[in-house]
């Protein structure tokens, strides 16, 4: 099943906020994601979570090559399967 742009971000605003201690209010869809001061393996973890989440596979450098989160969920969108 396909999730929509709210559901992805989301679903990724509440990992960061709950990792990084702060209230999701805090976490901005256009910071760069290493300012939320998450280590490497926290963030590969998170992508393995995600991807177990969406059921399709992500390389665990996807949030460094996005940057930020609305440009990692965009990428997502384009690259799901319907």
């Amino acid at each position: 099943m396909t999730k929509n742009f709210n559901e992805i971000s989301g679903w990724i605003v509440e990992r960061i906020s709950e990792h990084a201690e702060i209230d999701p209010s805090e976490v901005a869809l256009d910071t760069d994601i290493v300012n939320f001061r998450l280590d490497s393996l926290l963030l590969v973890s998170i992508t393995s979570e995600l991807e177990e989440w969406l059921g399709m596979e992500l390389n665990p450098s996807l949030f460094w090559e996005m940057g930020t989160i609305a440009a990692t969920t965009n990428w997502i969108l384009e690259n799901q399967e319907v």
